[in-house]
């Protein structure tokens, strides 16, 4: 999933660039307040969407996994909301949140532990 949403990222800060005619060089000059709120809603509804529906995203659906409840169902809207937050919280910068699912026998990181959610293999 980092890889899309990176690529999705860098697509939309491309044509931000071009549209208001600036070069990469020059990207500093573009304000990163709403740059960065608008990919971050943008990142966040893609996780939360996709796993609300299906509990997958295109990245699990590669890996054969998807998300479920605790109870082994569908992920509530909500749950799906907060653990994309979480996610981009926790995951994102330097990974920190994944660290539980490394040391833990239960495997599930940070943000699965707070939206009590879990990761499954798929069907």
């Amino acid at each position: 999933d980092l890889v899309f949403l990176a690529a999705v990222d860098a697509t939309v800060l491309h044509f931000t660039l071009r549209l208001t005619g600036l070069t990469p060089a020059e990207s500093g000059r573009l304000p990163l307040t709403p740059l960065f709120g608008f990919l971050a809603l943008l990142n966040g509804g893609y996780l939360t969407m996709f796993i609300a529906a299906s509990g997958q995203t295109m990245g699990k659906m590669m890996m054969g996994v998807k998300v479920v409840a605790m109870d082994g169902g569908a992920v509530p809207f909500g749950h799906a909301v907060l653990r994309a937050i979480l996610w981009l919280l926790t995951i994102v910068p330097l990974g920190i949140g994944a660290l539980p699912a490394l040391l833990t026998d239960d495997r599930r990181a940070l943000h699965d532990r707070l939206a009590n959610t879990r990761v499954i293999k798929a069907e």
